[in-house]
This record gives structure tokens, C-alpha cells and sequence, in this order.
């Protein structure tokens, strides 16, 4: 039997452990959230458009979109020094035009609807009610037809949408995942990926119940596509300027040097 120094030495060492656990467990905690806390915009904002009745982004495409373009940060991460002399962090920043793009397209979208059913009401005035009752069975119908023809490419098309804006915010991720992984041992790193993985299945479960609040949710269902191309559009140019993607490529320009941080 152990002795009580010996019990004593292993209770202090079991403590010491456990501290170290919930020291490192907060840590991979903490640096996820500061990392990622603007991701929550984004997510509510998919998840908005994805609650539209006519939307063809599902639920399930945002997450799988939040995956793949968190996976690639952490790839680019964990590849870090090889990866830094081929594609600069600031590089990323100019992805912000392409969600600029995103967003006036929604807006696009939204004054095309908007004039086909402006269109479709004052038809509606100079119609029988037997037409309009053939006009509404087959404005379903192809409402059916175009949910029915969403093929697996266009699943993959909304993946990749969701993905690409994840990885243009994600300049701060590598900037801070490459200095921890250099300064970590391998079952450290391995933990780390691990734990920032949970945490985005966390964050996305948060962002889609936030979302999906009785209350919340009838308000999206009714001004999402309203709000959302806006929510890109700002999101872009606040991409643009806090990357400092501009500043990084006059520098470039001026001094003739490519510089990767």
C-alpha cells in the first residue's frame, strides 16, 4: 500500500493534470471564439437566407460550407510555413470583393422578384378567377419543379458559397493558428484541430436555434431577403479594409518585394 506521502504526491499530481487540462481546454476555447466570433454574422445571415420559403440554401449547406472553408483555414495553418511563401495571409483579404459580389446579386435577385410580383398583382386585377386559378396552380408548379431540379452540383455550388466566405474572414485565423502551432507539440496541435472542429459544429448549432426562435424565425422567413445582401455587402468591405489587402499591395507595388505576412 502507498504510504500518505506518496497518495499525497499522487493526489497533488492528479491535480496538476486536471489543471492543465481545463487550462488547455480554455485556452483552445478562447482562442477559437476570438478567432471566429465574426463568423457568427455570417451563419446567422446563411441561416436567414436559408429559412426563405423559396430558398434553394438548406441548413445542412451551411454547415457542411462552415466545415469545408474552417478545415481549409486550419489546413493552411498547419501548413503554415510551407504555405506562406506561395499564398500571403493578406492575399485572402481581396476575397472580400467576391462577397461584395454575393451581395449585389442578392439585391439583383431581390428587385427581380420584386418587379414579377408587382407584375404578377396587376395581371391578377385584369384576369377571371379561373385564371388566376390556373396562373397560382402553375406558379406552384414551378416552384416544385425548381425545388426538384436542385441537383448535386447545386448542392456543392451553395457548399463552396458558404466556404469561400468563411476562408475570406479568416485572415486572423492564420495569422494567430500558425504562431500556436509552431509553438505546440504534436499531440498539442492534434488537440487543437480536435477541439476547433467541435467548436464549429457548437457554433453553428447556437446560430441555427438563434435563428430558427419562434419569433426570430418569422421575421427572417419574412425580411431575410431584405437584410441579407446588405449583411454581404458590408461584410466585404469590412473584409477589404480590415485585411489590409490594399495597404500590403502598394507596398508591393512600391517596393518591388512580395512580401507574405
Amino acid at each position: 500500500m502507498m504510504n500518505s506521502t506518496e497518495e499525497t504526491a499522487s493526489q497533488s499530481a492528479t491535480r496538476m493534470m486536471l489543471a492543465e487540462i481545463a487550462t488547455f481546454v480554455s485556452k483552445v476555447i478562447i482562442t477559437f471564439i476570438l478567432t471566429n466570433i465574426q463568423d457568427v454574422v455570417i451563419l446567422i445571415n446563411f441561416f436567414l437566407a436559408s429559412s426563405e420559403t423559396d430558398s434553394i440554401m438548406e441548413s445542412i449547406h451551411v454547415v457542411f460550407g462552415q466545415y469545408l472553408g474552417f478545415s481549409t483555414l486550419l489546413m493552411l495553418s498547419l501548413f503554415g510555413y510551407t504555405i506562406s511563401y506561395m499564398l500571403p495571409v493578406k492575399l485572402f483579404g481581396f476575397l472580400g470583393f467576391l462577397i461584395i459580389f454575393f451581395g449585389l446579386n442578392g439585391l439583383r435577385k431581390l428587385a427581380k422578384d420584386l418587379l414579377k410580383k408587382r407584375k404578377e398583382k396587376k395581371q391578377a386585377f385584369e384576369r377571371s378567377q379561373d385564371n388566376e386559378r390556373v396562373e397560382f396552380i402553375q406558379f406552384e408548379s414551378e416552384n416544385i419543379t425548381s425545388k426538384e431540379n436542385l441537383t448535386f452540383m447545386g448542392d456543392i455550388k451553395q457548399i463552396v458559397k458558404v466556404s469561400l466566405v468563411t476562408i475570406a474572414n479568416g485572415n486572423d485565423n492564420i495569422a494567430i493558428y500558425v504562431p500556436i502551432f509552431v509553438q505546440s507539440k504534436s499531440w498539442e496541435i492534434i488537440a487543437y484541430a480536435v477541439g476547433f472542429l467541435i467548436m464549429v459544429g457548437v457554433l453553428c448549432f447556437v446560430c441555427y436555434y438563434f435563428v430558427h426562435y419562434p419569433l426570430i424565425f418569422k421575421f427572417a422567413q419574412k425580411y431575410a431577403q431584405f437584410i441579407s445582401p446588405f449583411v454581404f455587402i458590408g461584410l466585404g468591405i469590412y473584409i477589404l479594409i480590415d485585411s489590409k489587402c490594399f495597404p500590403w499591395l502598394i507596398e508591393v507595388l512600391e517596393t518591388g518585394q512580395w512580401t507574405y505576412t
